[in-house]
């Protein structure tokens, strides 16, 4: 089994799915098969040897690290289902779209719809997110279904929109509606939220580490006896991700129901108020 370094020759004119760069699947491919896998552009087709300089060592687990920033290299990790993926730079949009099992780590920015409809494994990026990370993708009524996803820096608006299940971390900031439409699963902001936040939230679990703001009206403040819970999530938290180490042991938050304007039973959390 080979494990795979992809290092980026030059970036085309035209964006690129990647979605065929995933570690098993190349894994298994010879030294002269991969310099022609085709990939496809928009209405162009380039092949994977004109991008990239390519080395193979020899591995006990699928692996594939891409060196070098590849903004233009859409879909990476799209429906990965196990080993690893590195990126060291940046991402194109849908990284780890449909996503099933595996790990993948960008260590730059991502773009739009990172994690969108993700179902399990893991996706860290150590830079910024784009729009509509953990979300759902135009027309389709769910999101992030499971997994984890990590964010390092700040995340674009509409974060979580439609999440059903899942874990998602945010050091930084966020922005406009994010966690909007939540049906189920955990949404942690480290820095600043943007407006509408938890906008039509039917259940799942918001975290912010700061006060907002402003509280939306559709939601009533009150609730109590969630002590364990409290413990066990910070110290889940704290394991995570460094901007919530600090919550470990901490008071108890402010906690909010809502969004009562759909009959939302969801739950909002706010630190160090």
């Amino acid at each position: 089994m080979n494990a795979i370094t992809l290092r980026v020759k030059h970036a085309p004119g035209f964006r690129v799915d990647g979605s065929k760069l995933l570690p098993a699947t190349l894994a298994a491919m010879s030294r002269t098969e991969l310099p022609r896998i085709v990939l496809q552009g928009a209405g162009e087709t380039c092949a994977l040897g004109d991008l990239f300089d390519i080395a193979l060592e020899q591995s006990d687990t699928p692996a594939l690290t891409i060196e070098g920033d590849a903004p233009w290299l859409d879909r990476i990790g799209a429906s990965m289902t196990e080993g690893t993926l590195t990126v060291h730079g940046d991402a194109g949009d849908h990284a780890g779209m449909k996503m099933l099992g595996g790990e993948l780590d960008i260590r730059g920015d991502a773009g739009a719809f990172a994690a969108c409809e993700m179902q399990g494994g893991r996706l860290s990026i150590h830079g910024d997110a784009g729009d509509f990370a953990a979300s759902a993708l135009p027309g389709d009524m769910e999101g992030m279904t499971g997994g984890t996803l990590t964010i390092h820096g700040n995340a674009g608006a509409r974060l979580a929109d439609r999440m059903r299940r899942g874990t998602v971390l945010v050091a930084g900031d966020a922005g406009d509606f994010a966690a909007s439409r939540l049906v189920a699963g955990s949404v942690c902001v480290g820095g600043k939220v943007g407006a509408h936040f938890g906008y039509g939230m039917r259940r799942g679990t918001v975290l912010l580490a700061n006060p907002p703001s402003r509280i939306p009206p559709t939601f009533t403040e009150g609730g109590r006896g969630f002590d364990v819970f409290w413990l066990l999530f910070t110290r889940m938290l704290a394991r995570e991700i460094a901007p919530f180490s600090q919550l470990a042991g901490t008071t108890l938050p402010r906690r909010y129901a809502g969004d009562l304007a759909v009959d939302g039973r969801g739950e909002l959390l706010i630190a160090n108020s």
